[in-house]
């Protein structure tokens, strides 16, 4: 039987507001569908497991920080392969993350930089690494990232939309600040209290630092990731390049109607555009690329298609680091 199939209409209603902001309170949730707050912290409880993770949204730009992703064509990439890329990028702070893929890329690094040596650095180390294996390798510049929520399960879509885009404006977080991210960051839903007692701050002063952050975008919103194999979808990346694109209000717009449509990035280097989406098979998401190359005729200049493998090691952000 399928997972989902064990979700009724209440656990949708839930997973909504959830996902609308994932630090709203039981009782705010249970006084919008119909539930008392014992009633939605039990459901809560089973629709744990159909959730990846959740983090609060930070804006690495108005930090100072640049996303750069590198896209690499490995001869072969075996588990022994995997594992010592994993050790290799706890060497290398700057290296937020790296994952498996299949199609033209078997893995994609992603790094958080301040400065261009920094970037050089990091990535020469990791080339020099497994340049052995390495085939192909592709940089890419993150120049504005869109996020959206699960609408892949809702029925109306949630119309909110986050942008990160560079910015003149710079925020500096003290010693404070980051003790409070590292606790919000991947438990959104933590209580101030427990904040409060972890950090020997009183609540008062938690609540006002973080509306502050809230304030500065510094804090983006606070997001719920599914896991989409649970509701029967599988998750794709789309590597675009653009030819003869006058308007690119109007091809984000259009994209950012798709439902299944999770993320898109605008991006410097040989791909103009990366799209995180999810589809039941590839037979759905090539109808999809279809209509999108039949609204926007002689723009897709070329296009690339991802399945996704899994995360291979993920370190802890640079700006929340002591």
């Amino acid at each position: 039987m399928e997972n989902k199939s064990r979700l009724d209409l209440k656990d949708y209603k839930i997973l909504r507001e959830l996902d609308s902001d994932f630090r709203i309170s039981f009782s705010q949730i249970g006084k919008r569908v119909g539930l008392s707050k014992n009633s939605v912290a039990l459901r809560f409880e089973k629709l744990n497991e159909f959730m990846l993770h959740n983090v609060a949204g930070i804006n690495n730009e108005v930090l100072g920080y640049t996303l750069v992703k590198v896209f690499y064509n490995f001869d072969f990439l075996n588990d022994k392969i995997q594992n010592d890329i994993a050790l290799e990028l706890k060497k290398h702070p700057s290296i937020l993350w790296a994952a498996r893929f299949y199609g033209n890329y078997d893995l994609v690094i992603c790094l958080l930089v301040n400065n261009l040596n920094d970037l050089i650095y990091h990535v020469s180390k990791f080339n020099e690494k497994f340049s052995s294996k390495i085939n192909q390798k592709e940089l890419q510049i993150i120049t504005k990232q869109t996020f959206f929520r699960n609408n892949f399960i809702h029925t109306n879509p949630l119309l909110k939309k986050y942008e990160i885009k560079p910015c003149e404006k710079r925020v500096i977080l003290d010693e404070t600040d980051k003790r409070i991210l590292t606790e919000l960051r991947y438990s959104p839903r933590i209580n101030i209290t427990e904040i409060s007692s972890k950090l020997k701050l009183s609540a008062k002063t938690i609540t006002k630092r973080i509306r502050t952050m809230e304030k500065n975008q510094v804090i983006m919103g606070y997001f719920m990731t599914l896991d989409p194999t649970k509701f029967n979808f599988n998750s794709y990346k789309l590597l675009f390049q653009t030819q003869n694109l006058k308007d690119e209000s109007e091809f984000e717009n259009y994209l950012s109607e798709i439902k299944n449509i999770k993320y898109i990035t605008k991006m410097l280097g040989q791909w103009d555009y990366e799209v995180d989406c999810v589809y039941s098979n590839i037979s759905d998401l090539q109808n999809q690329i279809e209509l999108i190359k039949e609204r926007f005729p002689n723009i897709l200049k070329k296009i690339s298609i991802l399945s996704f493998g899994k995360r291979i090691a993920t370190n802890k952000e640079k700006f929340i680091l002591p």
